[in-house]
């Protein structure tokens, strides 16, 4: 089994890869690969606007190869450190979007992993992993360390009634197996529905504390987040966009909230 780690930028690559390993201590024989898309303007196939906005790139974050070969360094550097020298490293060029999608379609990828930036190539690249590739997605703060941390042993998972968190919880299966401490997190009240999806998270093997707090105030994915951090968690699961991505950015969605907020990696599934 693989842990595709997509690397947007050389600032966040320590966090990616970090994230990788950490998730990677919880499954049997899995294997890390790094992927970068190198979307270069001069080579691309697209809309004539969409070349023109890349090009306009180049000002502030330099060339398309110069930002390969910065991401590349961060790699190397973050494999001498950690004691990774057989981490395979792919870089291809193309659309990020289309490219991640195809790396990630491979039967044996598992799981995405990403630490966000902010550019184009992490927007695009987030947008293929949740909507397109059909794989949960463990998203990173950009800033993220694991630090002493060796796996996520206390998991909290975001409970709503929905099957986004149903596919959640089910992509999550590995960690939440593999986890020292459960907890279900409901915003809400006494006795709704969505708690009754914590008998799914019992089949682990672990019984989950439950987490229920009414809700604070209108930034739910905020409340989420500042809950999991309360109980201290390692890592958050959660549904990703019960609604479009277009009807969540024009109204304010909780999935949109729950990335502004995060601070600890969020392992989505749509």
């Amino acid at each position: 089994m693989k842990l595709l780690a997509i690397l947007v930028g050389a600032k966040s690559t320590p966090a990616c890869l970090d994230a990788a390993r950490t998730a990677a201590h919880s499954l049997p024989h899995a294997e890390i690969a790094a992927l970068h898309v190198v979307v270069d303007p001069e080579t691309m196939i697209a809309a004539s606007e969409e070349i023109e906005l890349q090009r306009l790139r180049a000002g502030k974050e330099g060339s398309a190869r110069q930002r390969a070969d910065a991401t590349h360094a961060a790699f190397a550097q973050w494999c001498s450190e950690n004691g990774s020298p057989d981490m395979r490293w792919t870089s291809i060029p193309g659309a990020e979007e289309e490219i991640v999608c195809n790396e990630a379609k491979a039967a044996d990828v598992i799981v995405l992993v990403l630490a966000r930036e902010v550019n184009l190539d992490s927007g695009d690249a987030l947008h293929a992993a949740i909507f397109r590739s059909g794989k949960p997605v463990l998203i990173v703060p950009p800033g993220w360390r694991s630090g002493e941390r060796p796996c996520f042993a206390h998991v909290a998972v975001a409970l709503s009634n929905s099957e986004a968190t149903r596919h959640a919880i089910e992509g999550a299966g590995p960690w939440l197996r593999a986890a020292t401490r459960l907890t279900a997190i409901r915003v809400g009240e006494e006795g709704d529905a969505a708690p009754c999806l914590s008998h799914l998270l019992s089949e682990t093997g672990i019984e989950p504390a439950l987490h229920i707090v009414p809700r604070s105030g209108p930034d739910l994915g905020a409340q989420i987040v500042a809950e999991a951090r309360a109980v201290s968690a390692d890592l958050l699961v959660a549904g990703a966009y019960r609604h479009s991505q277009i009807v969540e950015w024009l109204l304010g969605g909780t999935t949109r909230h729950l990335l502004a907020a995060a601070d600890l990696p969020i392992l989505l599934a749509h």
